[in-house]
């Protein structure tokens, strides 16, 4: 991998063992998988059918067919150019590994061709009653020679699949000593793909990540998460279990391009879609403020395809550099102002500069709730100005997290728990069995936004972090 280099912020190789140790470990986990062991030869009964039936064929013999992903049922005769084979489920013999999920193979065994013919039969009979309004528009000569098969027009075919058939998942869970130690997903940013495997999985990541690595097309780089998400950037550290040492990773997300250095910042794929139904709540009137808004995944999307001014703030000096250059890649230029600040000055900057947003989006669901006190007597001064809807997310555990939610973001809000408070939550996503993070959507309330500072049992101010 080339001379030692500095470890980047966020960004950690393993301790335990050398650079020299790690490659070996990596080159002896490549070696790990027989791929012999992923071959698999199938006979399987086939159809003889004319050009002009194969139509007719195909929808009174659907249920018979072979449904194998990447491969067709309809197959040309090597035998007869005047004919093709549609493949049915039944087969013959399976040489080598017979519990790879080849589809919806169904061994016949000792099952004969008479026998496969008359299942084929009754399956057409019953077609011919489930799909009368189709069967009507075929011709009754193609229906009556499909009717009238015999054990004549029964073949065989061999199928014959490697290794490169086969996707990652199946792979680990044949080379993997307990299949229950495969990954049942992954996160993937750009060529990069994130891992944050369990205690037990750490033995074989190295294997893991050179699987992923070859079989995830477009994936160069392969990394697992060291230690918990932290800190007011909201970084973790990671190892490269496969691949380049190349963090600059390009994302497409909602009709957007994002270019980010993912070792230096915050991203999360996972929330395309709650970035996509934040967005589709404005119109062109309103005006956004992102109070931690990473490289632009809300404000980008409000203003190119809303066309919303927008206001985007971050701590992460690398955040907002990447966001800068993400609003001139997508052309909002225009409509998008960035700052990097906490986000208590950026949104009470904002209101000083009677900026009239209307939505305010806090994405920080470790700590964005306890920024909401901010917002007690801001507007007493600024009463022309619009009291915004906000977004707060937050984490919440146990069975009832929207509660629980709601009464984070009340006691903050109000410096009490509310009971009257009323708040839209959305579970965003289940982070483990019995967490999750959680979208609490308000009205500013008058009596927060107008509160008297005599009143106020915290006294507005600026953080500096």
């Amino acid at each position: 991998m080339g001379s030692q280099r500095p470890w980047r912020y966020g960004f950690v190789r393993t301790v335990h063992v050398s650079r020299a140790s790690m490659a070996e470990e990596k080159r002896a986990a490549v070696n790990e998988i027989d791929k012999s062991r992923f071959v698999l030869r199938v006979k399987t009964h086939a159809v003889r059918v004319q050009p002009k039936l194969t139509e007719t064929a195909r929808l009174l013999l659907d249920p018979e067919l072979l449904r194998v992903p990447k491969l067709s049922y309809l197959v040309k005769n090597k035998e007869s150019s005047e004919s093709f084979l549609l493949l049915l489920k039944y087969v013959n013999s399976i040489e080598g590994d017979p519990s790879l999920p080849l589809g919806n193979v169904v061994l016949a065994g000792e099952k004969t061709k008479e026998q496969v013919l008359a299942s084929l039969r009754q399956t057409v009979e019953e077609q011919k009653h489930s799909i009368k309004k189709r069967i009507t528009e075929l011709p009754e000569s193609a229906l009556n020679a499909v009717s009238s098969l015999t054990v004549e027009d029964l073949d065989e075919y061999e199928i014959q699949v490697g290794y490169d058939y086969w996707n990652w998942s199946v792979v680990l869970k044949k080379s993997l000593p307990d299949e229950f130690l495969c990954p049942s997903s992954y996160e993937q940013v750009g060529h990069i793909i994130h891992l944050n495997l369990r205690d037990d999985q750490l033995p074989h990541r190295y294997l893991i990540g050179s699987v992923l690595m070859e079989k995830v097309k477009g994936t160069r780089t392969v990394v697992n998460k060291v230690e918990p998400t932290g800190g007011a950037f909201r970084l973790f550290q990671m190892e490269l279990l496969a691949g380049e040492d190349d963090f600059l990773a390009q994302v497409k997300e909602n009709g957007c391009v994002y270019e980010m250095d993912f070792s230096k910042l915050y991203w999360n794929s996972r929330l395309e879609g709650e970035h996509r139904r934040i967005v589709e709540t404005m119109t062109e009137k309103d005006i956004l403020a992102d109070a931690f808004a990473g490289v632009g995944p809300f404000v980008i999307p409000a203003a190119k395809l809303k066309n919303v001014k927008s206001y985007g703030n971050d701590l992460n000096p690398s955040s907002v550099e990447y966001m800068k250059r993400n609003v001139v890649k997508n052309k909002v230029a225009k409509l998008v102002e960035t700052s990097c600040s906490d986000a208590r000055s950026f949104l009470l900057d904002l209101i000083d500069r009677n900026i009239p947003f209307t939505h305010v989006v806090m994405n920080f669901p470790s700590g964005a709730p306890e920024f909401l006190d901010l917002f007690r007597g801001a507007y007493r001064q600024q009463k022309e100005l619009p009291l915004p809807m906000v977004h707060c997310y937050c984490f919440a555990e146990g069975d009832a997290p929207d509660v629980e939610a709601l009464k984070r973001v009340s006691s903050v809000l109000y410096g009490e728990s509310k009971d009257a408070f009323q708040g839209e939550c959305r579970i965003v996503r289940r982070v483990s069995p019995k967490k999750s993070q959680v979208c609490v959507s308000f009205a500013m309330p008058q009596d927060v936004a107008y509160l008297d500072p005599e009143e106020n049992p915290t006294k507005r101010r600026r953080a500096e972090t």
